[in-house]
């Protein structure tokens, strides 16, 4: 679901989805070594190769503040998720394969930012009752089985920085916090191709888990 146009989007119900292709890629086995990070500036948006600022914070569900600090040393699967947009019918299952996945994995972690104003309605207050809050996103959290962290973006402060323009819109970060990788989830958003997808996430992982750059760094998100 495209974040900058919820009303419309909502009032339409569905949305066109378009085939993703790859938009840019870097030649394959080149390490990541020769990137430095830029530690020492905030980026207004996150490019590729820079890395997520580490006092870059979020809550959960519950109002449990999450820092990008505490996901350094690890590689970093981020998606902005939607509870009601019509492409996360076919991310959802892949999101909940990939977290099978990974769940042993001590140098993988997954993360879902929800940032659709109309689904998590007002900023809470301080002294808010967050088990009452959220209901929509938690009935869709439990119908899936997800067990990653849902993060909440009030504000799209979260979908401003990574320039996250739907859902599901996919970025992968290396054990540094730096941008590797933007864009689909995969090559199959009408969910047609089954084991068949090439899966840009995994592919992504594979590559930073072997200290390489993905071959596949940008595609087109759908959504």
């Amino acid at each position: 679901m495209n974040l900058t146009l919820l009303t419309t989007a909502l009032a339409l119900g569905a949305l066109g989805l378009s085939a993703p292709g790859p938009a840019s890629s870097s030649a394959h086995s080149v390490s990541l070594q020769d990137e430095t990070p830029d530690d020492e500036k905030k980026p207004k948006v996150l490019k590729l190769g820079v890395a997520v600022p580490e006092d870059f914070t979020l809550p959960d569900l519950d109002g449990k503040a999450h820092s990008f600090k505490d996901l350094r040393g690890k590689v970093v699967i981020v998606h902005f998720w939607s509870d009601r947009c019509p492409a996360e019918r076919h991310a959802d299952p892949v999101f909940k394969k990939m977290e099978e996945r990974y769940a042993k994995a001590k140098d993988v972690v997954m993360i879902g930012i929800a940032s659709n104003q109309n689904e998590l309605g007002a900023k809470p207050e301080k002294d808010a009752d967050y088990s009452k809050l959220y209901t929509n996103l938690r009935k869709k959290i439990a119908t899936v089985g997800y067990t990653h962290d849902i993060l909440i973006d009030h504000g799209n402060v979260a979908s401003d920085f990574f320039q996250a323009r739907s859902t599901p819109h996919c970025f992968v970060l290396d054990t540094k916090g730096r941008l590797q990788y933007s864009g689909a989830l995969d090559d199959d958003p009408r969910g047609r191709k089954g084991d068949e997808a090439t899966n840009y996430l995994n592919d992504a992982v594979a590559a930073l888990l072997k200290d390489e750059r993905p071959e596949v760094t940008t595609t087109k998100p759908y959504g």
